[in-house]
């Protein structure tokens, strides 16, 4: 035999081990029986390890969860919204089910992660240790890197002429023809994109937004998702800080009415996810979009509706890696669902195999890209894919993609090229196919083969494949008619008709509305004259024009082949004048602004009066616009009496606080000529004055011939882009970002005005010429004064488009490329008359610290948010001391803190003091949910039940909701009395925990409660359970009856040896008993009987194992200290000696000892042995437990 101790035990003593060989044999013996073989642990990416060695011991990892769900059944189910609720169910079950005691680790382990559903992967930081562990476990299938995709980078283009008033893009894939033939636009069809975003208010977009709710109002709910907050936390509207996104919509669904159709399918609704942060996608952002593509939410990232998810999402973005599978599994979630996935082919052309991931994926739809010449684009990736992901011919076809024109993000347009601006033809395309046929709807495989059976052949054999698919062209061009054309639209009929006003005259323009089995809307000709195609069925139909009452017909029923004649005469509406002033940030008067309701424009005057004088009754948005450094003001319009309308238009300005405001230009010559000529040159000068910018202050700058200084290095980029944008150049004041060209006939000056502490340094470009064409000349200049205003002016500026700027970069930018304050890209919006002027508004800092009121530390992570109104003015993010510091504009705010499971802090403050500091300290809410004890252990045998009590309170400020569950998965001997509830602040509950050991063999069974909570600074608290089925145990109330004592346990009645069974040896012992209370118990039965002198207890027929000696004493004879001493053997050996109840703990008190033995020959002997001349031995209990857990 052998004794192991100590063991944790409340009022216990406990004998030390005497044999650690012993201790560590028990232990390993104990482990090998218990436990099976470990499984071969999952593959672990090197560079994740090298990671976690290099910095700071820990790395940013995937763990890809073994378990996958099957969604093989939803291909068969035809209801859209029934079909998308399946696999969503599918997807976040399997997920939970096979994550939960992952996650369970994870939160034990204090590591930081993020799980998705839609991959069953889990975004985790943490160190080798953890890395280690995780890859032991047995629904681990992987662990790879976190990585960071890229979008295809754009290669600036040029514009090319429009074809009968669209874009050479859309006309090339016979778009167009679609519009007319078959009255579809991509009616009832939502597209949507994962890239940068979109200027959701673009004039080409805003009217096909879904969150578009009419008359100036938007619900950005299930229609915009940012899972990075890079447009605010929380991201509340749409927005794109790149570009990218813009653009790709743009040819999707573009159109503004105005003689900017670059949308293939321009009467689609769209939604957007943001997947890139900026110029890149991470993996997190990445399936975070993945997800919400497939259950939209809403913009608290709740409440998932699988049914508004769009028909099509649209992918410009990719990695040069092809066998990257990450994404795999996201596209298949999508097309389970029938969402068709559109992605770029990759511009790493024109070498074979450079196709990217996941365009390369067999089941993505690839595009690749030509020109206006028809030819293949030499940048657009070819194929074949990876054998590791299909081998596939790649790109599946090519579309569209240089010199393509479209949206951009400063509300303008821009033209550039790659297989980005291809893959949204091929969208716009399907979103054609499908509104036609609405049959086709969900049905990827069917959509595929029409695209390839009625793309335009091209042979190109250089990277392998036949003539009618190869890996340059794929199936060939897209032919968006042809594919509409080959679709089941099913039968149809035409609708025909003519709309005139009260006076018979035709009315041109009129919008004739069709809902029905599907939708079509469609204008009227010169003629006043409509043609509608439609599928056969029952339509309700509406005619509206500017200036005249709605009117409808109801029921019109189309049949097969037949033609419908519904003439409509419109009567004019009702008609009031509406006027008003618009007026600044300072409450002066803005003259030459712009009010535009219903496409109809009007000018104030110099006072900031408008004026319309008759507008029909009705509902409508109003906008008045007030240049390119003033924010417009678009209001809800409803005319029903004469209305007034007034207008505030605040200043457009930066993050930092540089505002602009145009003036009247008044030019300035300068006359020191620089030494810098020729093409795409630099040159460095030094500064009259220091000067400050974005809070840097520098004494040189430099100068480029291609129309920008900067204040860091030299660079000569002819490239212009948009701004803000990391690459290089940064700290920069753009005047004319553009390719040009310093020739003998050119030069760039500079000059000193003033004195002190006013003076004005000019920097002037003078007649510079276009590197394209040197028989055009501009001049302009930047004047930086030395307070740190800056004014741009422009001379001998013609009504020449790219003169006044179509190519060019107008704004400043700070040194990271993250701020800026763009006054126009690639439009034609300068003028000789009129002088940019950039100021920085007086500022103040708000600083201050976050705390969590129920104990006093900082919160990192809250959000504080400083508000005027509605309109967020600035926010920022606690650190990890909860310390946040923002620079505001002097004036009053509302300020917000806030974090999740917290109750938002309110304040307000007024900064008054140019570059003063005030300092606002905010203490957040929120409940804090404490569950005593932290651990549950029960030990019995099999066929037992047990219960035990876990006390919760709420210890914070503010009430709480919780429930408990357990985890990793429910395991059926346990149970818990409730599953959740509301705690008041300072309020407690008991939760009834049950064990049921029925049917369970010899063992230990371990699992955790998981209590969550929306407490505030633990969300989750974790309670471990332990079940120790013993193999045999015996209690004895010892000179007593049975009993059964608070915590369940079934005391036996004491009794004599019989051999093969258990009880004590000495027929000469005798029994105590008494009614006094005991002490230091609320078990005083089993205390208040003892058996006087038993000898020893034996215990027969034991399974080898470790056992567990329980021991209760009580001295109830009222003995005094030092008068009964005995000693307590075990086998004949000495476990405690002179053992004195009475010294110990006094009279009539509980005394307990608890002893570990190992036993391997089937018995056991606990003996009592009388010191001489002292009182007999007593013991009033001993339980004998084989405990498999030792």
């Amino acid at each position: 035999m052998s004794f192991c101790g100590p063991r944790p035990w409340r009022a216990v003593r406990v004998l030390v081990c005497s044999s650690v060989l012993a201790c560590i044999a028990l232990v390993s013996s104990d482990s090998g029986s218990l436990s099976a073989q470990a499984p071969a642990a999952a593959p672990v990416e090197r560079a994740i390890l090298d990671q976690a060695d290099r910095q700071k011991g820990e790395a940013t990892f995937w763990v890809i969860v073994r378990e996958k769900a099957n969604l093989a059944a939803a291909y068969g189910i035809q209801q859209r919204s029934v079909r998308g609720r399946f696999v969503y169910d599918q997807l976040t079950t399997v997920a939970a089910k096979s994550q939960a005691g992952l996650q369970a680790l994870l939160r034990a382990r204090g590591a930081s992660f993020k799980p998705f559903w839609i991959a069953n992967a889990i975004r985790v930081t943490g160190d080798r240790a953890l890395i280690d562990e995780l890859a032991r476990r047995p629904e681990v299938e992987r662990i790879v890197r976190d990585r960071v995709f890229t979008l295809e980078p754009p290669v600036p283009g040029v514009d090319e002429a429009q074809i009968s008033g669209v874009e050479w893009g859309i006309d090339r894939i016979r778009a167009p023809l679609v519009w007319s033939t078959f009255s579809d636009r991509g009616e009832s069809i939502v597209v949507a994109s994962v890239d940068t975003g979109v200027k959701f208010d673009h004039p080409a977009l805003v009217n096909q937004y879904r969150g578009n709710l009419g008359a100036g109002n938007f619900d950005h709910n299930y229609s915009w998702f940012d899972p990075s907050n890079v447009c605010g936390t929380p991201s509340l509207a749409p927005c794109d800080n790149n570009g990218h996104g813009t653009h790709t919509m743009g040819t999707m669904a573009g159109d503004d009415g105005n003689g900017n159709q670059i949308g293939v399918a321009p009467h689609v609704k769209w939604i957007a996810a943001k997947g890139c942060e900026q110029g890149s996608c991470s993996n997190a952002a990445l399936l975070a979009a993945g997800q919400w593509i497939l259950a939209p939410t809403d913009l608290n990232g709740q409440n998932a509706r699988p049914d508004l998810r769009p028909h099509i999402v649209n992918n410009s973005w990719g990695s040069s890696n092809a066998s990257d599978t990450f994404y795999q599994a996201t596209v298949q979630a999508w097309i389970a669902s029938g969402i068709f996935p559109a992605f770029s082919n990759g511009n790493a052309g024109p070498a074979c195999g450079t196709v990217g991931a996941p365009a390369g994926y067999a089941e993505s739809y690839g595009a690749g890209a030509f020109d206006i010449n028809n030819l293949i684009a030499a940048f657009s990736s070819r194929g074949p894919a990876p054998t590791s992901v299909g081998a596939s011919i790649k790109p599946d076809l090519a579309a569209p993609g240089v010199n393509i024109r479209s949206a951009w993000n400063d509300g303008g347009y821009y033209t550039i090229s790659g297989t980005s601006m291809a893959s949204p033809h091929l969208a716009g395309a399907v979103a054609l196919m499908w509104s036609a046929a609405p049959s086709l709807i969900g049905n990827i495989a069917g959509t595929r083969a029409l695209l390839g059976q009625t793309a335009i052949d091209t042979s190109d054999l250089t990277c392998g494949g036949t003539a009618a698919n190869n890996n340059v062209w794929g199936e060939g061009r897209l032919d968006a008619f042809a594919a509409v054309g080959a679709a089941p639209r099913g039968p149809t009929g035409t609708l025909t008709g003519i709309v005139t006003d009260s006076s018979s005259s035709p009315i041109q323009g009129a919008t004739i509305a069709v809902s029905g089995p599907t939708s079509r809307t469609t204008p009227t000709g010169s003629a006043g004259d409509y043609t509608v195609l439609l599928p056969v069925g029952s339509y309700d139909v509406a005619a509206s024009a500017f200036g005249y009452l709605t009117q409808s017909a109801n029921a019109v029923v189309i049949n097969d082949g037949q033609t419908i004649a519904l003439p409509f005469t419109l009567a004019a509406a009702p008609a009031h004048a509406i006027s008003g002033h618009v007026t600044d940030s300072f409450l002066h008067p803005v003259a030459g602004a712009t009010v535009t309701v219903l496409g109809a424009p009007a000018t104030t005057d110099g006072n900031g009066f408008y004026s319309f004088a008759k507008i029909p009754e009705g509902t409508y948005p109003i906008k008045a616009e007030g240049g390119r450094c003033r924010n417009a003001d678009t209001k809800a319009l409803t005319v029903d009496a004469d209305e007034t309308v007034d207008f505030l238009l605040t200043a457009r300005s930066d993050s930092f606080g540089y505002f602009c405001r145009e003036e009247t230009a008044s030019y300035v010559e300068a006359n020191l000529v620089v030494a810098l000529t020729g093409d795409d040159a630099a040159a460095p000068i030094n500064l009259p004055f220091p000067f400050l910018f974005y809070g840097q202050t520098y004494n040189s700058a430099q100068l480029a011939t291609n129309g920008f200084l900067n204040f860091i290095a030299s660079s000569t980029s002819f490239s212009n882009s948009a701004i803000p944008t990391p690459a290089v150049p940064n700290a920069a004041i753009y005047p004319y970002w553009d390719d040009l060209f310093v020739d003998g006939s050119s030069s760039v000056r500079t000059d000193l005005f003033g004195s002190a502490p006013s003076r004005q340094f000019v920097i002037e470009w003078r007649n510079v010429a276009y590197f394209n064409d040197l028989t055009k000349r501009v001049d302009f200049e930047v004047i930086l004064h030395e307070n740190g205003q800056i004014l741009i002016q422009y001379r001998n500026i013609g009504n020449d488009a790219q003169e006044r700027g179509n190519s060019a970069t107008v704004g400043i930018e700070d040194q990271t490329g993250s701020i800026a304050l763009q006054y126009a890209v690639n439009e034609a919006a300068l003028s000789d008359t009129v002088a940019i002027r950039y100021l920085l508004a007086p500022q103040a800092i708000l600083q201050g610290k976050v705390t969590d009121t129920n104990d006093g530390q900082p919160i990192a992570g809250a959000s504080v948010k400083a508000l005027q109104g509605d309109t967020v003015a600035a926010q920022t993010t606690t650190d990890a001391n909860g310390f946040y510091r923002m620079p505001l504009l002097l004036g009053t705010y509302d300020l917000q803190a806030l974090k999740t499971n917290y109750v938002t802090a309110l304040a307000s403050v007024s900064l008054s003091t140019p570059d003063g500091t005030v300092t606002r300290n905010l203490a957040l809410k929120a409940g804090r949910l404490t569950v005593n004890p932290s651990t549950l252990e029960f030990i019995m045998t099999a066929g037992q039940a047990r219960t035990a009590n876990l006390a919760l309170a709420n210890t914070g400020t503010e009430g709480l909701t919780w429930s408990v569950s357990e985890s990793p998965t429910a395991v059926s001997w346990l149970s818990e009395g409730s599953g959740g509830g509301a705690l008041a602040a300072g309020s407690n509950a008991t939760v009834l925990v049950g064990v049921n050991s029925t049917g369970l063999a010899a063992g230990v069974y371990d699992t955790t409660l998981l209590f969550s909570s929306d407490s505030g600074r633990q969300p989750s608290v974790t309670v471990s359970v332990r079940l120790v089925v013993s193999g045999y145990s015996k209690a004895i109330d010892a000179g007593g009856g049975a009993y059964t004592d608070g915590s369940g346990i079934s005391w036996l009645a004491d009794r004599v040896y019989v051999a093969g069974q258990y009880g004590y040896v000495s027929k000469q012992s005798g029994i105590s008993t008494t009614t006094i209370a005991i002490a230091a118990t609320n078990d005083d039965p089993l205390y208040q009987s003892a058996r006087i002198d038993p000898g020893e207890y034996r215990f027969d027929g034991l399974p080898a194992g470790v056992y567990e000696v329980d021991l209760r004493f009580a001295e109830i004879q009222n003995q005094a200290p030092a008068s009964r001493l005995f000693d307590i053997l075990v086998e004949g050996k000495l476990v405690l000696p002179a053992l004195d109840v009475a010294r110990e703990v006094g009279t009539f008190t509980a005394d307990q000892h608890v002893f570990f033995l190992s036993i391997t020959d089937g018995k056991a002997n606990i003996g009592f042995a009388a010191k001489r001349g002292y009182a007999k031995p007593v013991v009033s209990g001993l339980r004998l437990t084989h405990r498999p857990d030792k």
